[in-house]
């Protein structure tokens, strides 16, 4: 059977991932220039780190995840023939997505890393200035334009970083390969009717699309426009999963969006504060080494703040499930 929960749980972690790589690279970049290293070191450093760029594990996931739905649609294992025939949906789109994003990332902190180390600053006097530079540091690289615009400069929105970026994408793809599975298994089985089944953490987009049934044309239809933003689903975030229709399923009447809505929001904070977690250990790591047990103080207040939230988040759910679920694997 499948997991209900595996596209948000291995979404998270692949984002989880690329921020541990983020992090590795800012105490990498604070070590160089506290150790007062050139700029071909930290870049032949920096390319060890991103030589893992995941895209091996996305594929293994997205093919298990396929397994799981072909089993869980037709009570049947796919043949070793069958595994080795599938064509994972979008994937040439996912690589090239992440490998871009992965190599702009390293281009751009090498950049920076040229010039703080070259700055005036740093040789007048190179403890201070390292200690005020850790907060200010970012890994926000990548441009996310306006939807439907040109990629020109006036239409970014904001910049984000590699692992908010490379999960969103992964995201898409394993949804969209998810929806392809069920489409492709329903054809053969002669079924041309299916639904979204209602699950735990829904975006608000999403809800309104749940537990209806729909034909095969109408899931086509989702499915093709998806890529031009035409639709509620398959978008970025989404996590619907297509379920077939059958002659004795009973569809549910979605009650307490508001609520559900709302579920979804202290979901989305966890995850984000859980990350945040991540940094900030990073950043405890970094001012340790530079010696600064002021800044080292700070931190541990920000860290003891973000576990508080993220108690209280988990509470504010009013059931035991839910509160278990919000809590995100770490692979």
């Amino acid at each position: 059977m499948r997991n209900s929960s595996y596209i948000a749980d291995n979404v998270f972690g692949i984002n989880l991932e690329y921020t541990k790589m983020q992090n590795q690279t800012k105490e990498l970049f604070f070590r160089c220039l506290d150790e007062n290293r050139d700029e071909e070191y930290f870049e032949n450093e920096l390319k060890k780190i991103w030589n893992d760029s995941d895209l091996d594990l996305m594929q293994e996931q997205i093919l298990e995840y396929r397994e799981m739905v072909h089993e869980d649609n037709t009570n049947k294992k796919l043949s070793e023939e069958a595994k080795s025939k599938i064509n994972i949906v979008g994937f040439a789109v996912l690589s090239s997505a992440v490998l871009l994003t992965n190599k702009l990332f390293q281009k751009s902190k090498t950049k920076e890393y040229k010039i703080r180390h070259e700055s005036y600053a740093y040789k007048v006097d190179k403890n201070e200035y390292l200690k005020k530079l850790v907060p200010k540091y970012t890994s926000d690289i990548k441009p996310y334009y306006k939807k439907g615009e040109s990629k020109a400069k006036e239409n970014i929105v904001r910049y984000v970083k590699p692992s908010t970026y490379n999960s969103m994408v992964y995201n898409t793809t394993l949804t969209k390969n998810e929806w392809a599975q069920t489409l492709n298994d329903g054809e053969e089985l002669g079924i041309d009717h299916y639904y979204i089944k209602s699950h735990s953490f829904s975006c608000p987009h999403c809800l309104s699309h749940q537990e209806r049934k729909m034909t095969r044309e109408e899931c086509l239809n989702i499915y093709n426009t998806a890529e031009e933003g035409a639709t509620d689903l398959l978008h970025p975030n989404c996590k619907c999963e297509l379920v077939i229709y059958e002659e004795n399923t009973k569809l549910r009447k979605i009650k307490n969006k508001d609520e559900k809505i709302e579920q979804y929001h202290i979901r989305e904070k966890v995850m984000s504060l859980t990350l945040k977690k991540e940094e900030i250990l990073s950043d405890i790591k970094i001012q340790k080494s530079l010696g600064n047990e002021d800044e080292i103080d700070k931190l541990n207040k920000q860290r003891n703040k973000i576990n508080k939230s993220i108690r209280e988040l988990k509470e504010a759910l009013p059931t035991t499930e839910l509160k278990k679920q919000v809590v995100v694997r770490n692979r």
